[in-house]
């Protein structure tokens, strides 16, 4: 029978999401993450699994914990214009302070389309922002605060593909870049 992890297992997954979040899959090893957990190697694999499967739940862990939790006011069934500028804003500014990027997307880019869960993890949270962009959208061309010249998921799909740029700018910390295209992005989603 197997002995009770004397240790929050939830809590060592935040740390080792942090690792991976930082040093990337491949760069990470069973050494790094059973210094920084604080564990030794009979722990990790006998709570995780293998590194692997670590990795997966640390990625899981991201979405539920740190980029699910931050679409709350957008995903609010009457988001318009006014949400959507202050989730960009907010993003905008949250690439200062994280510069290590987006963990999903670091992990789209590390795996290069070769990892299914990797893409379906990538697959589910650009989905779900389209999703609730898409219905603020609706909701402010409804109330003619957005013009009709776009389909609302055509300009969802725009404001991804500017915020995943931000991402990369955010790495390279070229935040007046990012500065300006957040200014530039704002003034497009209103003509």
């Amino acid at each position: 029978m197997a002995r009770k992890a004397n240790f929050d297992r939830d809590e060592k997954l935040l740390v080792a999401m942090d690792v991976f979040w930082r040093k990337g899959f491949a760069h990470t090893s069973i050494s790094d993450l059973t210094d920084e957990l604080n564990i030794n190697r009979f722990s990790l694999y006998n709570t995780y699994g293998d590194k692997q499967q670590l990795y997966y739940d640390t990625l899981d862990t991201y979405l539920k914990k740190v980029s699910l939790p931050s679409f709350r006011n957008l995903e609010s069934e009457g988001a318009s214009l006014p949400e959507l500028e202050v989730f960009l804003k907010s993003f905008a500014e949250l690439q200062r302070k994280r510069s290590c990027g987006c963990f999903i997307q670091n992990a789209l880019i590390e795996h290069a389309g070769e990892d299914d869960d990797v893409l379906r993890k990538g697959n589910f949270l650009f989905d779900h922002l389209i999703g609730i962009i898409t219905d603020a959208i609706k909701n402010a061309q409804k109330e003619t605060l957005i013009p009709k010249t776009l389909g609302p998921q055509e300009l969802a799909r725009f404001i991804l593909n500017n915020m995943q740029g931000m991402r990369v700018l955010g790495k390279a910390k070229r935040y007046a870049d990012i500065d300006a295209a957040l200014s530039c992005l704002l003034v497009l989603i209103r003509k």
